[in-house]
């Protein structure tokens, strides 16, 4: 890369020279003003030159490259959203039911919740494990609000 752009200074540089000389030696007039379009279509075409010499093939490749990396970088972005969402999904719930154990003066030693991906496309509260004795009216209400059957309930604690 670098080869190229120093050969692309050079052509310019050397292109500007050509041309101020040639307006040096040129005598006022007629032929100055031609000198000059033709001396601005010099500078064009080596302004350009390496777009002349750009193999294609390898910008197609390379553009095919950063397409997959792309993809690659929003997969995974995807995949991180998808599980900081099921994270804020199982706080949320294991917060329901630990304000739920204080309107009922139940002090848990600890609450988690385990989230499901549905085949519908969302995360949805699949089981709990709470650290106290089995209270009949929390466990009403975690299935009731949350969904989560008796069954998929884990009390963890003294009766």
């Amino acid at each position: 890369m670098t080869e190229i752009l120093s050969g692309w200074v050079r052509a310019i540089a050397g292109a500007a020279v050509f041309c101020a000389m040639a307006a040096a030696l040129c005598p006022k007039g007629r032929a100055r003003g031609v000198l000059a379009l033709a001396s601005g279509c010099v500078m064009l075409l080596a302004l350009v030159s390496p777009i002349a010499r750009l193999d294609l093939t390898d910008f197609a490749r390379a553009s095919a490259r950063w397409r997959e990396s792309a993809a690659a970088v929003a997969d995974g972005a995807g995949e991180a959203a998808g599980a900081m969402e099921r994270r804020v999904i199982e706080a949320e719930c294991a917060a329901y039911i630990s304000s739920r154990a204080d309107v009922l003066g139940l002090e848990p030693g600890g609450i988690s919740v385990e989230a499901r991906w549905s085949e519908e496309g969302y995360w949805y509260p699949w089981s709990c494990r709470i650290a106290a004795a089995e209270n009949a009216a929390l466990s009403d209400a975690v299935e009731a609000e949350l969904g989560i059957p008796l069954e998929r309930q884990s009390w963890e604690g003294e009766a």
